[in-house]
């Protein structure tokens, strides 16, 4: 019984870190496109066109100073979280950016330093620049605060130059491609997934595998011969070879930017019909508006939009943010500051939650690690960890650095262990003394697996204990 609790432990973390996404950008000296499967637990959303001119303040999680700034051009999002923390976009100049997540992301969180979060990164990119190369001249002013998403972004102009940008170790590190050669990225960091594009073996070989999408994606991109195979139709089909059709992760919405034509196509999995959004024709001077995904009443969504009013926001940011995890009274607060924005030097997010920041020292390699924090007694009964609160793998010598972001103020549970014997469970002498290394948030000493409870494991955190650096037993 002892080893069924922990392998169930252990296997149903790692299937939590499957969040899947699947991006390219293609490019023949023509035709630029980017495609991008949005896979996801929850599947509403809106389109919204941003207008430029409007004055913005990032929304306040910590203390230091939120980032400020006037859109200068108008854009089209797709959303969930509300209006200024769109998942992607293009903007009237043609920049593209996209995210997909990215469980190695460590942004710097302790630099003093103007921020944004996560989500706002994106939408200021659109409002402020045209170009990739406008936006990595740019990238060290701010530093990004999250509220949640460990993500990595990939971006495109008109000229076809593309990159993904990732945040590994607190910094920002630009991955490019030039005019005329494709790129492709899933859920893996850059160097990373290069190591698939020949070379799968090992790999289970379906779309809810990170790596296998990549190296479809990649296998794909070499079969393109023809100015016909860069078409919009062509990369709808890329999209769905590597869409995962079904499941608790689903593609949810796919989405092709034509950057030439500055056109979006996009369809969702209840409603398949191919819409589109014209760029050329929308006057972004005026009227914020929006338009829900998932309908197929509506084809060309130009001159449809309609008037995106405070209540259609947060009907959309507070679903999306309590699925995400939040609670109601930060969902409301967000969904209002959205239309409402101005400086603050406090909010309910930086009163109320924290960002965990795990140092985990290892002396030895080729040890098994394995680690995973919960946040209540039901979840750690039913072996569920917090977003971003597991690892699992194989040791080496240094210290690993786990952050968890968007916790609320409250009680957690951790347990790590080096499984000596790679039996998934902590082993005792007879004695009762564990005979393997474990940690835990409490100073208890369990003498069987049965003291292995959720309170014999945890501890009351907030950001003033929230840094700490696990010590071994």
């Amino acid at each position: 019984m002892k080893t069924i609790f922990w392998t169930l432990l252990f296997l149903t973390t790692l299937v939590q870190s499957a969040y899947p996404c699947s991006s390219f950008v293609l490019k023949n000296g023509k035709t630029i496109l980017l495609g991008k499967n949005f896979d996801w637990t929850f599947d509403q959303g809106y389109i919204v066109k941003n207008i430029k001119n409007t004055t913005k303040v990032a929304y306040y999680t910590h203390n230091g100073t939120p980032a400020s700034w006037t859109s200068k051009y108008g854009s089209i999002t797709f959303n969930q979280n509300g209006k200024e923390m769109p998942y992607g976009g293009m903007n009237e100049k043609g920049l593209v950016v996209e995210m997909l997540w990215l469980e190695d992301t460590r942004y710097n969180i302790s630099e003093e330093r103007t921020y944004l979060n996560e989500l706002e990164w994106i939408q200021y990119q659109l409002d402020n620049f045209q170009t990739v190369d406008e936006v990595v001249a740019h990238i060290e002013k701010l530093k990004i605060y999250p509220i949640k998403g460990k993500i990595h972004y990939i971006l495109v102009d008109t000229s076809g130059k593309s990159v993904i940008i990732e945040y590994l170790d607190g910094k920002a590190r630009i991955f490019e491609k030039e005019a005329n050669t494709c790129q492709a990225i899933t859920n893996k960091s850059v160097l990373y997934s290069e190591k698939y594009i020949e070379n799968i073996k090992g790999i289970k070989k379906t779309n809810s595998s990170t790596t296998y999408r990549y190296h479809i994606l990649e296998n794909q991109i070499k079969k393109l011969k023809t100015s016909s195979d860069f078409s919009e139709v062509k990369a709808f089909q890329m999209l769905k070879n590597v869409t995962i059709p079904k499941g608790n992760f689903k593609t949810v919405w796919s989405i092709v930017y034509n950057i030439e034509n500055k056109t979006i196509y996009f369809s969702s999995h209840s409603h398949k019909k191919i819409k589109q959004v014209n760029l050329n024709i929308i006057d972004f001077d005026q009227d914020l508006s929006y338009f829900n995904i998932n309908q197929d009443t509506k084809i060309a969504l130009d001159i449809e939009l309609k008037p995106f009013s405070e209540q259609a926001n947060f009907e959309m940011a507070s679903a999306s943010l309590i699925h995400l995890g939040f609670d109601k009274e930060l969902t409301k607060e967000i969904s209002q500051y959205q239309f409402h924005q101005k400086p603050l030097n406090q909010s309910y997010f930086s009163q109320n939650y924290f960002h965990f920041d795990i140092a985990i020292p290892m002396t030895e390699k080729g040890k098994q690690l394995m680690f995973v924090v919960m946040d209540s007694e039901n979840n750690f009964n039913k072996k569920v960890a917090v977003t971003g609160g597991y690892l699992f793998g194989t040791t080496s010598i240094g210290t690993a650095s786990i952050q968890i972001y968007g916790l609320k103020n409250a009680t957690y549970s951790m347990l790590a262990l080096i499984d000596e014997n790679k039996n998934s469970e902590l082993d005792f002498d007879i004695d009762g003394n564990p005979i393997e290394r474990y940690a835990s948030f409490s100073e208890y000493i369990p003498k069987s697996m049965n003291e292995i409870t959720f309170s014999n494991t945890s501890n009351y955190f907030t950001k003033e204990n929230s840094k700490l650096t696990i010590v071994w037993r």
